[in-house]
């Protein structure tokens, strides 16, 4: 008979950097039978599902080129096999007759030894050997399985995190895949509708400017007031329908950083927003140097400019802007002394359609650009407000 360090030793030789849990299994079953003497033999793993077991790797009649025929899939607590399982204590059994638990296979035998593998005090797998013979595995068939057992535990569950781990990146990358075919038809099909939308809105427009243009002096106050409220309706369809397609088309453009001077990228935004007279605008210390995509940052700088501006109800209107250098991070701040926030709506804000002062002007989607933007920039988005007196909202942007 082998010896058991040599079979042990053997063993490790022939499952050192194996990275296949059913190549491991299958040199554990075929070293044991040598050992052991035995025509069967059999490793089985624990399902995802924690609740059974099935045979991933045989010796005997039921193998045909390292094909299980027929393989056993036994819930923990059934049978011997599902006993030690459960427990996580091994078991020689001298003669199966005698015990209940017994689960007949391919053909009836007397002696069964059963050790559990186990890893961090948890049981993975199970070593399960018979024999026709009463009596027939000694304690030192035990203490040499459950040696084996030891030596392949970490090597045999760190394949199968390996095999897991292989799996959920085949399936994230299906997942990957799929969603950007379903983002880019997402991306056609808002450019498509905000076309064909778009088109009979001006044609609309354009109707009831000719008819306000030919009726000018039969129109009274309310008919033209009436007209003026389908322009603005008008209008502000036109801006939804260009911030649901800039919205839908952010993910779609790729990130092209530069190094660009956060000043000028500042007032170069004051040039293409309209400033009241009643509102003044002060801007710190801004980096020299900013390492970001000039076009999304600018777009995120002049989204909440311009909120600062339309949402302040003061007679004297004051616009701050400043930097934090937080290391790894860029923080600006733009703060103004307008109407405020109640803290109940500052995470509402963020969501598409949300807007708390609608106005023919507002669709309720620019923060949730704002935040969509900075997310691409791997930063974030917060404020503080208190209504009456003025909001900050403060941003980061990775360096």
């Amino acid at each position: 008979m082998i010896e058991s360090n040599h079979v042990i030793n053997t063993i490790v030789k022939y499952i050192f950097g194996k990275t296949n849990y059913y190549d491991i299994a299958w040199e554990v079953v075929v070293n044991l039978v040598g050992y052991l003497q035995c025509e069967d033999c059999v490793v089985y793993l624990i399902r995802e599902d924690g609740k059974s077991m099935e045979q991933i790797a045989a010796y005997g009649n039921k193998v045909d080129n390292k094909k299980i025929i027929n393989k056993l899939i036994i819930p923990l607590g059934n049978g011997i096999v599902g006993t030690v399982a459960k427990t996580g204590i091994p078991e020689v059994i001298h003669d199966t007759s005698k015990d209940e638990r017994y689960i007949e296979d391919i053909e009836f035998n007397y002696s069964e030894i059963t050790i559990p593998i186990v890893v961090n005090g948890e049981v993975i797998g199970i070593i399960d050997s018979e024999h026709k013979e009463k009596n027939y595995y000694t304690y030192d068939n035990l203490l040499t399985l459950m040696n084996v057992s030891r030596v392949i535990a970490k090597q045999l569950n760190n394949a199968l995190r390996l095999e897991k781990s292989i799996e959920n990146e085949k399936i994230y990358k299906q997942l990957n895949y799929e969603l950007k075919k379903k983002n880019k038809s997402l991306e056609e099909y808002a450019h498509i509708v905000s076309h064909d939308l778009k088109s009979p809105l001006r044609k609309i427009s354009t109707l009831i400017e000719w008819v306000k243009e030919d009726n000018i002096s039969k129109l009274d106050k309310t008919s033209l007031n009436n007209i003026q409220q389908i322009e603005f309706s008008l209008e502000h369809m036109e801006i939804l329908i260009n911030d649901v397609l800039e919205y839908s088309s952010i993910e779609q453009g790729l990130i092209s950083k530069k190094v660009i001077n956060a000043q000028a990228l500042v007032k170069s935004i004051f040039e293409s927003i309209d400033i009241p007279k009643n509102i003044s605008i002060e801007v710190g210390n801004m980096p020299d140097e900013l390492y970001t995509d000039r076009v999304k940052i600018g777009q995120v700088f002049k989204n909440l400019i311009s909120n600062a501006i339309k949402y302040n109800d003061k007679e004297v209107g004051v616009i701050m802007i400043n930097y934090t250098d937080l290391g790894s991070e860029h923080q600006f701040t733009i703060t103004d002394n307008g109407i405020g926030i109640d803290k109940k709506y500052f995470s509402k804000i963020f969501k598409a359609f949300e807007s708390l002062n609608k106005t023919h002007k507002s669709t309720g989607i620019g923060l949730s650009i704002v935040k969509k933007i900075l997310q691409m920039l791997k930063g974030k988005i917060w404020l503080d407000s208190e209504v009456g007196k003025g909001t900050s909202f403060y941003f980061t942007i990775s360096k």
